[in-house]
């Protein structure tokens, strides 16, 4: 196993139409000629960027890891951390299963993995949190030693304190390159964010987006180019990823205020909606309240049912659950009518239209899994056959395909590995 050696890139909001522009890439049209590729991945339901990113690692949807959104839900806070830290986390991840079986780990802005015990070498998604705070304090906080931030952090300090990924990733992609040269991870796992900031601001495809979808390449190349610095290229697998796709949106809708109106909450918060963007998770103060249970009930089908409301879809629990495998404190889900983006907001008004620059849309995420574009996956390395294409794949499969890779378990994952992909052992 010491001679195996796996690098995972996620391209967080990256889709199967940008490897369409990425063929004529030197580097991509080598990955695509040569590796294997699943051509629609399904990703979780939210598709949000924390819950994935953990299920892409543990083989497991929301429910079983516990990470259901981006952010806890805390009944009247609209500024809630983010999950940065791994604690929430109820089951292992790949990450665990390596290092219990003595490989070398490493991380360059994984979500949620703040404080991760089993990776050697860690640099994670987490940033200052507050203006007393300092890019220092807050890495060694989240568990990055002293010795990788002194060396290849503290020359990339000024850039690496941006939140904006179109900004950070050259910095991200610099330390994945030096962890590759200075300590031969057996795995290395990778998240760039410029795709999605893009597509969050200027909509699904157009220049602006497809500008910075041309950047992954000169990305991969140069994480390639340190593996062959290393020595490790010729045993290394590399894997192109992504989280969920996106779509536009026109309006924005604080949600809450929709209970406000209906006497249904005030300041006590009987009722509580956790925006997931396109979706969002309705929390009652008493989940036993059986009685304000089927008021809210009758009342979100109402809205469904009206059309005007924003809400295209309600879900009970057991629903969400049986259809999603997305279950936790929460009574309800709602599913968008797919141009309105949901907010948790409770104040008035209760629409407002989505701010674009001229000749651009808004988008996002966190809708049902089978709607709009979809993440892709593309392996490529001595234990991916080449040129092989799957039609369809769960991004829970990766996880217990990186597991199969690398030769160790991951016994709670829900997910399967993707064979069809891989060369026989």
């Amino acid at each position: 196993m010491a001679g195996k050696h796996l690098v995972v890139v996620s391209f967080d909001a990256m889709v199967g139409e940008d490897l369409d522009l990425l063929r004529e890439d030197p580097v991509f049209a080598e990955l695509l000629e040569k590796g294997a590729r699943v051509n629609r991945i399904r990703t979780v339901y939210p598709s949000l960027t924390y819950p994935a990113h953990t299920s892409m690692l543990t083989g497991a949807r929301c429910g079983k890891h516990g990470v259901v959104n981006n952010e806890p839900a805390d009944p009247g806070n609209l500024k809630c951390p983010w999950y940065w830290f791994h604690d929430p986390v109820r089951i292992p991840d790949i990450h665990d299963a390596a290092k219990q079986a003595g490989l070398v780990t490493a991380s360059v802005f994984w979500p949620v993995t703040g404080g991760h015990r089993s990776i050697d070498h860690l640099v994670a998604e987490y940033w200052a949190q507050g203006p007393d705070d300092t890019l220092e304090r807050a890495y060694k906080r989240a568990g990055t030693s002293n010795e990788l931030y002194q060396d290849i952090i503290r020359p990339l300090e000024s850039t690496l304190s941006s939140w904006d990924s179109t900004v950070t990733d050259d910095a991200k992609v610099q330390i994945a390159c030096e962890m590759i040269r200075r300590y031969r991870p057996n795995l290395l796992t990778v998240h760039l964010g410029q795709i999605d900031s893009l597509r969050h601001k200027y909509g699904i495809f157009n220049d602006k987006v497809a500008a910075g979808v041309l950047k992954s390449g000169a990305f991969m190349g140069r994480i390639m180019q340190a593996a062959r610095d290393a020595g490790t290229f010729a045993d290394t697998d590399f894997v192109v990823c992504s989280d969920h796709g996106q779509i536009n949106y026109t309006r924005r809708m604080n949600l809450n205020a929709l209970f406000v109106g209906q006497g249904l909450t005030d300041t006590s918060w009987r009722v509580w909606a956790k925006t997931a963007n396109f979706s969002a998770q309705v929390y009652l103060s008493d989940p036993k309240d059986k009685a304000l249970e089927e008021q809210v009930s009758r009342f979100l089908h109402r809205c469904c049912e009206e059309g005007d409301k924003g809400i295209g879809r309600v879900l009970d629990a057991k629903q969400a659950r049986d259809d999603y495998g997305l279950y936790g404190d929460f009574s309800f889900v709602i599913e968008s009518d797919g141009s309105t983006l949901f907010l948790s907001d409770w104040k008035e008004p209760l629409f407002s239209p989505a701010k674009c620059e001229p000749g651009y849309q808004r988008a996002s995420h966190g809708h049902d899994p089978s709607t709009g574009p979809q993440p892709v996956f593309v392996g490529c390395g001595p234990h991916f056959r080449r040129g092989v294409l799957l039609s369809r794949a769960d991004i829970i499969d990766e996880a217990p395909t990186y597991a199969r890779i690398l030769g160790v378990k991951l016994p709670q994952a829900e997910g399967r590995p993707m064979t069809a992909l891989l060369e026989k052992t």
